[in-house]
């Protein structure tokens, strides 16, 4: 399977060699950016003529777990701005604790969706959060009243259900691979099929390459949690072998 463009609203996603030519249509470089994967030597892009067109990481190349975090840099930093502007203000525990659980939880949301979090990254927002929660706007440190293993307890449980962020991420991401069995001809599906293989009806096969982006590979490796935690339904029998 070869893939040469994608197309959402006004954007355009072209895939090419790095020392391909452009196709001769004229790009309007003041609305335009190229962004090489991992490492492309510049003299393979003169072609398009681009100058002085630095060195772009995208994604995160294996070997390079620092690099890693800063995929999440942008989160940290949004947590930090918001807990800056509501430490000059007065709240009370109970509405600390509604800000972590609507705004704080819900930022790297989309992030944890497509990469796996770093404990290292977790480790600073739990801090970050459990720091505002307890400290609200003093300077000084204060004593936590309860453990923080219990603050991230369900309200029913006696917690203030604050997210466990590494959780959260699992399942954010295993989604991925319930999706993968109810869109039967997404291109997405078909990309990872073509790519990787197909193990079963259920899912694709192992990822054991070293090399790469390892966002499917850590997707892949939730699918026997997901698969004891599965009940399925026999429906027309194509999918399920007695």
């Amino acid at each position: 399977m070869e893939l040469t463009h994608l197309l959402y609203a006004d954007d355009t996603i072209v895939f090419c060699e790095a020392n391909e030519a452009c196709s001769g249509l004229k790009v309007n470089w003041r609305k335009s950016s190229i962004l090489p994967v991992k490492e492309v030597q510049l003299e393979n892009i003169l072609r398009c003529k681009v100058e002085k067109l630095p060195t772009v990481h995208l994604g995160m190349p294996l070997g390079a777990h620092h690099k890693a975090i800063t995929i999440w840099d942008g989160i940290i930093e949004k947590t930090e701005r918001k807990l800056a502007f509501w430490k000059s203000q007065y709240l009370s525990l109970g509405g600390r604790a509604t800000l972590i659980n609507s705004v704080l939880d819900s930022l790297p949301t989309y992030v944890m969706s497509l990469f796996p979090i770093p404990g290292e990254v977790v480790k600073i927002l739990d801090a970050l959060r459990r720091n505002f929660l307890w400290q609200g706007n003093k300077i000084e440190s204060s004593f936590n009243l309860v453990k923080w293993a219990e603050v991230q307890q369900g309200r029913n449980y006696g917690g203030l259900g604050v997210r466990k962020l590494m959780l959260h991420n699992k399942s954010l991401l295993s989604k991925w691979l319930w999706r993968y069995n109810q869109e039967e001809h997404a291109l997405w599906k078909e990309v990872i099929q073509h790519k990787f293989g197909q193990e079963g009806e259920w899912c694709s096969d192992e990822v054991t390459n070293t090399y790469g982006v390892g966002v499917w590979r850590t997707i892949r490796s939730f699918w026997p949690t997901l698969e004891v935690n599965t009940k399925v339904k026999v429906g027309r029998g194509d999918k399920v072998l007695f």
